[in-house]
């Protein structure tokens, strides 16, 4: 017997009379048609799930914007202000894969405005920099001169001992305190005490920035040099301990003071009711923020601007939030 004969025979032997044919024809039908309508929505749901995964994948390759790569040698050599010490060393880790001392030694950090003359004179690739003095960028035109990217914000912020009672001050009281007009902690609502005003030098980032965000048209008084703390770390450490007392005031920037070099015994004073935090900073509900920038001169090499332009990424301004600044987007 044949093959066809065969399912001839088979099909002929499992065939149903006619009455039974008139019930189950109907039913067939119908299941071939849910089987039909089942696999358009099964191919509808599957082209919908495609769609989605294309739409995913683009975005995500638009977004994946990879830090340029460099070897240890030959990373850019990188200056700028204190404060921005923590994000140049996980800058260079992530272009190089170095180790974190690796990194912390090809950093040599000047502060905010020798950088811009180190930049200027060739001995420094690129900057992660704050604002410079007025002075800087008279003498080196900076802003013509160099490509200045905003890539985040600090805060300039109010310092005192934590047993000082008084919690808060407004814009004006921080400009009498430091034009000399309010001598006394009483006159602001704290204790019946001398208040000392510790300043920084002239030359430095917070105190650019006081001058500009503070003080404005408000001359600051003259200072003796036993008040004037030269570094950042100073004046944390004065303001926290002065004389076993809660009489001194001082100034930061919020990221160096909160972050890098923080105190137990230091507290931040509330700005018109607004106390400095990264979400204040970011909404600008505390106003006494800067940008801080990346710097590099206008005939930078192609791979250096590149570096720039990848801080300026969604993905390079999320690499700044992760190192605990406030990102510029």
């Amino acid at each position: 017997m044949t093959r066809n004969m065969r399912q001839i025979v088979t099909v002929t032997a499992f065939m149903p009379d006619a009455p039974a044919l008139e019930i189950i024809l109907p039913w067939l039908y119908n299941l071939n048609e849910v089987i039909y309508m089942k696999k358009i929505l099964c191919l509808t749901v599957a082209v919908i799930i495609a769609l989605m995964c294309l739409g995913c994948a683009v975005h995500e390759q638009q977004g994946d914007v990879n830090v340029p790569k460099f070897e240890y040698e030959s990373c850019p050599r990188i200056d700028g202000s204190t404060a921005n010490i923590p994000l140049a060393v996980a800058l260079v880790k992530l272009m190089t894969g170095c180790t974190e001392a690796e990194a912390e030694e090809s950093i040599d950090v000047s502060g905010t405005d020798p950088a811009y003359y180190a930049l200027d004179d060739g001995s420094a690739d690129m900057l992660l920099v704050y604002h410079p003095a007025q002075t800087t960028i008279d003498e080196l035109d900076v802003f013509n001169r160099f490509n200045t990217d905003i890539i985040g914000y600090d805060a300039l912020v109010f310092m005192v001992n934590a047993d000082n009672p008084v919690e808060s001050l407004t814009a004006d009281q921080i400009r009498g305190i430091y034009s000399g007009k309010i001598t006394n902690w009483k006159e602001v609502g704290g204790n019946d005490a001398p208040i000392v005003a510790f300043q920084r030098p002239t030359l430095s980032g917070s105190q650019t920035m006081m001058l500009n965000l503070m003080m404005g048209d408000t001359k600051m008084a003259e200072a003796d040099s036993e008040i004037v703390a030269e570094t950042m770390s100073d004046i944390v450490e004065a303001v926290a301990a002065y004389d076993n007392t809660a009489n001194a005031i001082g100034y930061s920037v919020f990221y160096y003071a909160s972050t890098m070099y923080a105190q137990p015994n230091l507290k931040f004073i509330a700005v018109d009711g607004v106390m400095p935090s990264n979400d204040t900073i970011k909404s600008n509900a505390y106003t006494y923020r800067s940008p801080f920038y990346a710097v590099t001169k206008k005939n930078a090499p192609a791979e250096i601007r590149a570096t720039v332009e990848w801080l300026l990424t969604e993905q390079g301004q999320r690499f700044i939030e992760e190192c605990g600044y406030v990102s510029a987007k």
